[in-house]
């Protein structure tokens, strides 16, 4: 159920806090003798990390302060109780239909990563599944009573499909089908679901249908993910996924990390993840890790390395997956995806125009939308 928590894609971003709380929040995650304070309180609140201190087992400076950790983990376990129940049902539902799916980002993190899986708030569940069985997924879907969301659905701009059962929003819960890991392009390819497929591991809490990331696998994922989609930004929740995943990894892993970053040119991006990480909670040998990760002077820069200088523009973005196709006929299909979406979602834009009207309502959307593709990062 989606009760109040923040989903993963981070759509009411927290507001400003002083960086003295923030601060004062990762002296007490690195285990420092630090009381936890209502600002740190409100901190953790904002950056999701609320109930990880509450298993800190930290000093609250007062007994209002415990209290209050105390009601947010249990209103957690019980919200989660019921998220699991719909999880195991949803993935049941894809197996019967021949789909095997693996779950993703924080959904599978709870289980593999974390003391508890209540811990590790999530306002969605992320499943990546084959291109094949897209279809196949979607009609199991709509037979379990998910309903898919109108959006633009050109395969040329878009690896991902989304679903939400329940409900009110506020007691909903919200599905990302992915086919690819990332939209944009540099990134879609840099991991394949058959080759996570047979690294995969089983989340035996959620029965014999559930399969994650390896550790090495969901900690490169971890890595793009704050960047492929959100400009670099030093989310503390995610970090501390990074550093739960880092510190978890065998020698072999490590190796095997290393090396999938080195092959997908994806290291200045992991050594970036791994960097912040380091710098908030002290992550255990990491500075290994990352002085693995650096180039040799004579490199030329990897391209996604550019998502890092931040500041990107959706207009960067198209550039970028632009860069990636290789004819004018693949380049102008998605310069056409973009112009001109799907009948459906352009009519869920313009509801009261007539149908035979919509190919004005396209070029309404183009000079109206236009501006916005030159102005301000993408967040």
């Amino acid at each position: 159920m989606h009760l109040d928590n923040r989903s993963d894609r981070r759509a009411d971003t927290p507001g400003p806090l002083s960086h003295a709380s923030d601060d004062g929040l990762c002296a007490v995650m690195r285990g420092e003798d630090v009381p936890i304070s209502a600002a740190i309180l409100e901190a953790a609140r904002q950056h999701d990390m609320h109930l990880v201190l509450a298993h800190a087992n930290a000093r609250a400076a007062d007994d209002a302060i415990r209290a209050a950790l105390a009601a947010d983990v249990r209103a957690a376990a019980i919200a989660d109780l019921l998220r699991e129940a719909e999880l195991r049902r949803l993935l049941g539902r894809l197996a019967a239909a021949g789909v095997h799916a693996l779950v993703l980002k924080g959904a599978a993190l709870a289980y593999t990563v974390y003391p508890a899986s209540h811990l590790r708030p999530r306002g969605d569940v992320d499943l990546l599944i084959a291109p094949a069985d897209i279809d196949a997924a979607d009609r199991a879907l709509a037979g379990g009573g998910w309903l898919r969301a109108v959006e633009h659905d050109s395969a040329a701009i878009t690896t991902q499909r989304h679903y939400v059962l329940g409900g009110t929003p506020r007691f909903a819960e919200h599905l990302d089908l992915h086919w690819k890991i990332a939209v944009p392009r540099v990134f879609g390819d840099a991991l394949r679901f058959d080759e996570l497929a047979l690294r995969a591991i089983p989340i035996t809490a959620l029965g014999p249908d559930a399969w994650a990331l390896s550790s090495g696998d969901a900690l490169f994922l971890a890595c793009l993910h704050r960047v492929a989609h959100h400009q670099d930004a030093a989310d503390l929740l995610w970090l501390w996924d990074i550093h739960l995943l880092a510190s978890s990894l065998s020698e072999e892993e490590r190796a095997a990390f290393i090396g999938l970053a080195s092959r997908r040119a994806m290291r200045a991006v992991c050594a970036r993840g791994l960097e912040l990480a380091r710098q908030r909670f002290a992550t255990p040998r990491a500075a290994e890790l990352i002085a693995a990760l650096q180039p040799s002077p004579d490199d030329a820069e990897e391209p996604s390395a550019t998502f890092l200088r931040g500041g990107m523009r959706q207009v960067d973005l198209l550039r970028s997956d632009l860069s990636t196709v290789s004819n004018w006929r693949a380049r102008f299909a998605l310069v056409s995806a973009h112009l001109f979406p799907n009948a459906a979602y352009v009519k869920s834009m313009y509801p009261r125009w007539p149908t035979a009207a919509l190919p004005f309502a396209d070029i309404d959307r183009i000079v109206r939308g236009a501006p916005k593709w030159f102005r301000g990062p993408v967040e």
